[in-house]
């Protein structure tokens, strides 16, 4: 078993690191401040809580932090009593027994350690703990722990470590190059890692153990080892410590039945998983049958979709028609209008009617209007080419001439002095009448049609009531 602890300050960082799960497979709260079943929202709290009452003091370190990690293999024989068991009896070495503490439960690997913090403010004495001689401390707890867990005690010094120094050294005289004594070291039952800078050459016996390589070598400077290891890549030594007590733990008997059970284990687990996923791949007759429902209900949209499009397309078709008859009688109503102003006029202000008509047909506007009526009798001819049922060139050729006739007819009816009037109403009712019967011909409705016939009979309106207004006028 190994115990690591100091002092430090920032309780917030420290729930942070506590709570993170990117490097921990599992984080475990076992106690907070008395707690069992604390959130991590409490833990936060409390450790921030525990880190504030340093600014009390002169202390910058209000909190201990320890870690206690068995070794490897006899940590998954402790509970969560045991653990809990530990704390105390490190906390009692230290003197901090009565202190507010959190435990939380960290694995890695598949190894679990935990990490211990206490409080060092003495509200009742309103200074902290000393951390004198904790090193000591730590020393004894662990020797505690190990009596009481009946774990196998951690050796003080390494009993074979003189074999260890002659072997790496006859290793080293023997060899030449870095490859062939990297090779050698391996034979033997070691690992040559990666080291920190003050230390960069680690090796690793098969206990799992790490010292100093260049304290092994009799007789040799960290120079002479820099120069002939400078080409090798070495593995680091977390990684190669892990390496050897994952060895050191495969090669008892009980391990190996432990390690069987566990694969017969995940056999089982993956078979009934299979299992189950087979039956999920069955559908039940309930699934099937309200698949089947699901299918007729959209069949039954659908076809009430199609019945609501042929609606509508006979809608639209009786919609034109009621406007092209609405068309036709306002083009009635307007050339009657003008055979009434025509009769009451009297016979001897034939010099003044010619002036008001010259004043009803001003040219710019007559102009506009032809412009404009021509612009949207090409819309439509272009419109037309786009109906959903076929239609022969002459079809649409024998449509653009009537539309250019009805507009010739409007020019007609404003000009009033260019035409006899008799012959402007006939030519202008036959024409609605053949537009009216050419409408049916189409299926397709232009987009823009409806509006231009309206603004078309808003127009003529218009011009109906300044004729009305000017010859009440002139009368006067």
């Amino acid at each position: 078993m190994v115990i690591r602890g100091a002092i430090r300050g920032n309780g917030k960082q420290l729930a942070h690191y506590l709570l993170s799960g990117e490097a921990n497979e599992c984080v475990q709260i076992v106690d907070v401040a008395g707690r069992s079943n604390a959130t991590d929202a409490y833990l936060h709290q409390t450790l921030q809580s525990m880190s504030l009452t340093s600014e009390l003091t002169k202390s910058q370190k209000g909190l201990y932090h320890a870690q206690i990690n068995p070794a490897y293999s006899e940590d998954r024989k402790m509970s969560e009593k045991d653990w809990l068991k530990a704390a105390d009896i490190l906390g009692n070495e230290l003197g901090l027994q009565e202190q507010r503490r959190v435990i939380v439960l960290h694995t890695k690997k598949g190894r679990t350690h935990a990490h211990v913090i206490w409080e060092r403010y003495d509200h009742k004495t309103g200074k902290v703990i000393a951390n004198k001689f904790s090193r000591l401390a730590q020393d004894r707890a662990r020797k505690e722990m190990e009596r009481v867990f009946e774990q196998q005690p951690t050796p003080h010094r390494n009993q074979h470590r003189p074999e260890l120094k002659e072997a790496l050294t006859n290793l080293w005289k023997e060899t030449e190059t870095g490859k062939d004594f990297v090779k050698a070291v391996h034979d033997n039952g070691y690992l040559l890692a990666e080291g920190v800078p003050r230390h960069p050459f680690m090796v690793v016996d098969e206990n799992g153990r790490s010292f100093d390589l260049v304290r092994q070598l009799k007789g040799v400077r960290i120079k002479e080892v820099r120069q002939r290891l400078r080409h090798e890549k070495l593995i680091p030594e977390k990684e190669a410590i892990e390496l050897m007590r994952q060895k050191q733990e495969g090669g008892s008997d009980a391990n190996r039945a432990e390690q069987q059970r566990d694969l017969d284990k995940a056999k089982r687990t993956a078979s009934a998983f299979w299992n189950n996923k087979q039956d999920a791949t069955q559908e039940s007759p309930e699934t099937e049958n309200r698949k089947h429902m699901k299918a007729l209900a959209d069949s039954f949209i659908q076809s009430g979709q199609e019945l609501t499009e042929a609606t509508d397309q006979i809608d639209s078709l009786e919609k034109k028609k009621k406007r092209a008859g609405e068309y036709f009688l306002n083009a009635d109503e307007l050339t009657g209008k003008a055979e009434e102003t025509i009769a009451e006029e009297p016979a001897t202000q034939a010099d003044d009617y010619t002036v008001t008509s010259e004043d009803i047909t001003t040219k710019p506007q007559s102009i506009e209007s032809r412009q404009r009526q021509q612009r949207i009798a090409e819309q439509f001819a272009a419109n037309e080419e786009d109906t959903s049922q076929p239609s022969t060139e002459s079809d649409r050729k024998r449509h653009q001439d009537i539309l250019k006739e009805f507009m010739q007819a409007e020019d007609e009816l404003v000009d009033q002095n260019e035409l006899p009037q008799e012959e402007t109403v006939q030519r202008q009712q036959t024409t609605a009448r053949q537009f009216f019967e050419n409408e049916e011909l189409t299926t397709a409705e232009a987009a823009d049609s409806k509006d231009e016939i309206q603004r078309l009979i808003q127009e003529q309106r218009a011009i109906r009531e300044r004729n009305r207004r000017k010859e009440k006028k002139r009368v006067r």
